[in-house]
């Protein structure tokens, strides 16, 4: 018996008809790299598809719950059969089996990890978090923690960094930046003017850019004329200990910054508490406090 029939007569082990099969919408990969595909193609046009697809039964087709990219290169080949092997897995066991198999994988772009994380953090009935994600993936909690958080990213700083404009570590420099400031970011990553359609652009290393934040956003609260432990100073987030916006209440994604400062200023200098004296003090990054209702003992 030949490996071919060994393979149609196993129960978890068949060969079917490619057009039996269906790609999955979860599958975090979403591009693909033509000249990676057309290589791949050529492979399987001269020696076949040599390591079977992941499928599960849905509806009547076999949905592909890993080798997407075989998939679509056998399509390229014109093969009219594929060796698949059929298990039987939950909507949120062929996320993570997707996630797992994908984040091993070197030309996955991080922005689809991070999609894929939030997916199995979303997923209902799940009980997922960041650790349990670590344990199963093999990454340490902060590598999750960080790619998460370039969700934050606004849409024309994730544009960039998932054209390949800038790199991960600029994506996550400026994903830590409130929405408002994301836009000066991006342009400072950057040498000189650029237009918006402008691909010669460039880069500044990131380096550069965390200076450039540094001296610009991050506001120091070590200065500042009111008591930081505060719980008055906003309602809904209290005093600098538990505020979110301290980049100390975070040390998973600032721990290259100092723990005593804030990437929103405007956090810690609006709703400042009645009783605190309204004098003039100067601020790191050219930022003034108000001084018009100045305090009347003077």
């Amino acid at each position: 018996m030949s490996a071919a029939e060994i393979v149609k007569s196993s129960k978890e082990y068949v060969t079917v008809p490619i057009v039996e099969l269906i790609e999955s919408s979860t599958n975090p990969r979403k591009a693909f790299d033509e000249e990676r595909l057309e290589e791949l193609a050529g492979s399987i046009r001269s020696k076949g598809v040599l390591s079977p697809l992941l499928v599960r039964r849905i509806n009547g087709h076999f949905e592909i719950v890993t080798g997407a990219r075989r998939y679509r290169a056998a399509q390229r080949a014109g093969l009219e059969e594929i060796p698949v092997r059929v298990g039987t897995f939950t909507d949120a066991e062929a996320l993570e089996i997707q996630i797992i198999e994908n984040i091993q994988r070197a030309d996955v772009h991080p922005f689809e990890e991070a999609q894929g994380f939030r997916a199995l953090l979303d997923r209902e009935g799940g009980d997922y978090s960041i650790e349990k994600i670590a344990a199963k993936t093999g990454k340490a909690a902060s590598f999750i923690a960080k790619r998460l958080k370039l969700l934050d990213l606004t849409q024309p700083a994730a544009d960039a960094f998932t054209a390949g404009q800038i790199g991960v570590e600029h994506a996550l420099l400026i994903a830590k930046l409130a929405p408002e400031m994301q836009e000066k970011a991006l342009a400072h990553c950057f040498d000189g003017y650029f237009a918006a359609n402008d691909s010669e652009r460039s880069l500044v290393p990131a380096s550069r850019l965390q200076a450039w934040i540094e001296q610009n956003v991050y506001l120091s609260v070590k200065s500042v004329p009111f008591s930081k432990d505060d719980d008055r100073l906003l309602p809904d987030a209290g005093g600098r200990a538990n505020c979110p916006k301290r980049t100390g209440f975070n040390t998973i994604l600032f721990s290259k910054v100092h723990a005593d400062s804030s990437p929103d200023p405007t956090r810690s200098t609006r709703n400042l508490p009645a009783h605190t004296p309204r004098r003039k003090v100067l601020l790191p990054h050219s930022v003034q406090l108000p001084d018009n209702n100045t305090n009347p003992g003077r």
